[in-house]
């Protein structure tokens, strides 16, 4: 692993870090929010041919277009520095965001989605490499863990305000997308960019393929895979388990979102007893428990404690992952590592329905929860027998 370490970086004014966390928090918004309109958005556009298929791309196309262009974005921070990117970012996000408040034909739409997409990948690379940037690594798990925490209360505000606004309209989540607005402003105000790191690229930790990192990335994308089946699955299981309507599964999903808020607040110590092998064994843990109470659950009451064990693991995900990633990369290669990381998270979510659908044809919604539990326990196994092999190596390797 290299430990990069920025000796002329001292913590920030507190105007800076308060922005990128507020940047942070779009990033989450991007699906949440028009999900509670998709019903309404189907209605409208029923007389288009191949409506119901085309609402649905409406919110997974971003997460497409995300997996292409995080790399190439990364690629070009390196080139123009990754506030001028961060920045060019925000106004596609806003554009392609806001779009569904006048656009009046589904292909229209989906152009604007893909454009919002574009956006979110250059927000979600840049905002975390330059919350590494503007703070030695002994305050990186206190930052990325406050990070998490603003995804996860995004989570929560986007559920909820989608949800007010699409009752008045179908139209009405787009407006959140404009938020994106008053936090460019303040990009422009209060982020500089990082001083340049002499040799930052040349130095033996500046590819973003190295061995470790792919690890890494295959971390983040079974990550996703199982714990994706909640967000996508959960709700016909709460139906079926405990008669649960949409409001009580939104209330449940908003929950895990809450945890994910409580355990980034508490991640700095967390981080400071546990290392990032440990910390990416309990993410694991926490899914395979949850995720199996879920699958075996005979009421909603049981359902729910499963999708708040489920949250655990998903607030030590994105902390837990960038941060590790960060400290195994040269500054100047951040963004491009963070940018294959982004594409192993949104190629995760995009796979996730495609796994589960066949085991739910076959064997049903709690047994293919169950399965994602246990494959979420054999990764947990492989980290923690790494992490020992490691370890022995390094006590036999050390001097007597």
């Amino acid at each position: 692993m290299t430990e990069t370490t920025l000796a002329d970086v001292r913590r920030p004014p507190r105007a800076l870090p308060a922005t990128l966390l507020g940047v942070s928090t779009m990033t989450i918004m991007a699906s949440a929010t028009i999900t509670p309109a998709l019903p309404g958005m189907e209605k409208h556009f029923a007389a288009e041919p191949h409506a119901e298929l085309l609402v649905r791309l409406v919110l997974t196309l971003p997460g497409l277009a995300i997996m292409v262009s995080a790399p190439l974005l990364a690629r070009l921070s390196g080139r123009t520095g990754r506030v001028p990117v961060l920045a060019a970012c925000l106004v596609l996000y806003t554009v392609g965001g806001g779009s569904g408040l006048f656009l009046d034909s589904l292909p229209a739409l989906l152009a604007g989605r893909a454009l919002l997409g574009v956006g979110i990948a250059g927000v979600m690379t840049t905002a975390t490499a330059l919350l590494a940037d503007h703070h030695p690594p002994a305050e990186h798990g206190r930052v990325l863990g406050l990070q998490g925490a603003a995804m996860g209360f995004g989570g929560v505000v986007a559920l909820l305000l989608g949800g007010l606004l699409a009752a008045v309209s179908w139209r009405g989540p787009f407006a959140v997308y404009l938020l994106a607005v008053p936090l460019l402003v303040l990009v422009l105000r209060y982020v500089p960019e990082a001083p340049a790191q002499t040799g930052a690229d040349e130095d033996s930790g500046s590819s973003p393929w190295q061995p470790r990192l792919l690890g890494l990335y295959a971390v983040m994308f079974l990550g996703i895979v199982v714990f994706y089946t909640v967000p996508t699955q959960a709700p016909f299981w709460l139906a079926q388990v405990g008669g649960a309507g949409p409001a009580v599964a939104g209330a449940l999903i908003a929950a895990v979102n809450l945890v994910m808020t409580v355990v980034g607040l508490n991640f700095r110590r967390l981080r400071a007893r546990w290392s990032f092998p440990l910390l990416a064994t309990a993410m694991f843990v926490a899914f395979a428990v949850g995720l199996v109470v879920i699958g075996t659950a005979g009421s909603l009451w049981t359902a729910a404690l499963g999708m708040v064990v489920v949250g655990v693991g998903i607030g030590l995900q994105n902390p837990t992952v960038n941060g590790w990633v960060v400290a195994s990369v040269a500054p100047g290669a951040r963004t491009k590592a963070l940018g294959l990381l982004t594409s192993a998270l949104f190629l995760g979510q995009f796979t996730s329905p495609l796994v589960a659908q066949p085991l739910i044809d076959a064997a049903g919604l709690g047994r293919t929860f169950v399965v994602a539990g246990a494959l979420a326990a054999v990764i947990a196994g492989v980290l923690a027998a790494a992490h020992l092999v490691r370890r022995g190596r390094a006590v036999s390797g050390s001097p007597h």
